[in-house]
């Protein structure tokens, strides 16, 4: 048996070298690089935000460092840092795998104390790797004039497999250049209001791709346009809650995304979800908050993701008539100024609305959803879409200004054209 000791010595240390090189391996792969860099908005952007990242290796020392003049990227010289408060594992399922997707770690820290009107310089790291200087601008905390964006169904469509990595989202992307042209355009542009469906699904391999594709959304000077969150029928996973956190300061309606953000002394909007009860808590919080706001608010708006309206889909449809029948009299009741939908596929502008009618002081709903996702063509025949309302098949942002003297609506397509616009005079 001796004879074979050499053999089995060597085999032993083969083994052994194999298990070195696997346990090393991964190691000349980390890669702890900050991607994927978000502002998100709450519910007071002028001091507050959120500022979410991904790595694609796990990593200990995440931080944001920031200031309110430009620092050029050199970490030390920034006056604030503040270290990521969640940090964790993005979920893969197996059709992750399968697809290729790499492995991704979410991390999200939250800014306080911010100034209001102010540009905040920031660059984020992970385990020494910095991103370069990124800047976005903090809500008002006086009664001046600015914009919105406002949109949502940026997730793919069609004939499956719905995967962005295998297909490109031509369309998305093309938004995404749009909507950054429009930042370039408009220094008073503040956020996207997005409408939710984000992605197909919130699994890692669409989301993924959806964070690459928003790279493209920002100005040349590095400024970001911070998303105010909604959540939707396709952004039911666990990703999504991983991926688009609202902070401390809503934990008690966080997972049920619905909050009201006070963008400006004179504008509120609420999120609502559509994809839970639309009665109970979040019937008594609208109401709540309708009660609370109208007195002092010029103008106050709503956002969820199916509508209350529907141009493409059945109107007898369970959550769309649940709306209409459950929000819909609230936001008579309080004159809500204009209402945000998503979900259709379609762009819509309505009529304005009382007691499911045509009325001169009613609630006008726009929309539904044309960031990319492939567009259906209206149904004929619609009371609440006709002159002077407005119906098409169109990819869509709506670009929403504010001022003293009037709201004014404008849907921008995919080519820059204005395809409808449309203004409202403050109620009060």
């Amino acid at each position: 048996m001796n004879r074979f000791l050499p053999c089995l010595v060597s085999v032993l240390l083969l083994g052994a070298c194999a298990r070195q090189e696997a346990n090393v391996a991964p190691s000349a792969t980390v890669d702890p690089s900050p991607r994927h860099l978000r502002i998100v908005w709450t519910e007071q952007p002028a001091t507050h935000a959120i500022v979410s990242w991904t790595t694609m290796s796990p990593t200990t020392k995440n931080v944001v460092h920031y200031d309110t003049v430009s620092r050029g990227g050199d970490a030390a010289a920034y006056q604030f840092r503040v270290e990521a408060s969640r940090n964790g594992t993005i979920t893969l399922r197996a059709e992750d795998r399968k697809e290729g997707v790499p492995p991704g770690w979410y991390h999200h820290a939250e800014l306080e104390g911010l100034s209001p009107s102010s540009r905040v310089y920031l660059a984020v790291e992970s385990d020494g790797v910095l991103t370069e200087e990124r800047y976005f601008i903090t809500a008002p905390a006086d009664d001046r004039p600015f914009k919105l964006l406002s949109g949502g169904d940026s997730r793919m469509g069609g004939e499956k497999p719905r995967y962005a990595g295998r297909t490109p989202h031509i369309d998305r992307q093309a938004m995404n250049r749009r909507m950054a042209e429009l930042l370039e355009e408009n220094p008073d542009l503040l956020a996207m209001v997005h409408g939710a469906d984000w992605c197909t699904t919130a699994d890692w391999r669409h989301l993924y791709w959806w964070f690459e594709d928003n790279e493209i959304l920002r100005a040349a000077d590095g400024r970001l346009l911070p998303f105010i969150v909604s959540r939707g029928n396709h952004d039911e996973g666990i990703g999504f809650q991983e991926n688009f956190w609202l902070g401390d300061i809503t934990d008690a309606n966080s997972a049920a995304y619905y909050f009201t953000t006070l963008i400006s002394p004179k504008t509120a909007l609420i999120t609502l979800n559509t994809e839970i009860s639309v009665a109970g808590d979040q019937l008594e919080f609208l109401e709540e908050q309708l009660a609370e706001l109208r007195p002092a608010q010029r103008w106050l708006l709503v956002q969820y993701h199916r509508p209350a309206y529907p141009v493409a889909k059945d109107f007898n449809e369970h959550t769309f008539a649940r709306v209409r029948q459950t929000w819909s009299p609230l936001f008579e009741k309080f004159n809500v100024d204009l209402v945000l939908e998503s979900d259709g596929h379609v762009l819509k502008r309505t009529v304005p609305i009382r007691n499911n009618a045509f009325a001169a002081d009613g609630i006008v709903y726009i929309g539904e959803g044309g960031l990319g996702v492939p567009q259906r063509k209206p149904r004929p025949n619609l009371w609440f879409v006709e002159p002077p309302g407005f119906a098409a098949s169109a990819h869509h942002v709506w670009l929403l200004s504010f001022t003293a003297e009037m709201l004014r609506m404008e849907a921008i397509g995919i080519d820059g054209k204005v395809l409808d616009q449309h203004t409202l005079a403050p109620r009060q």
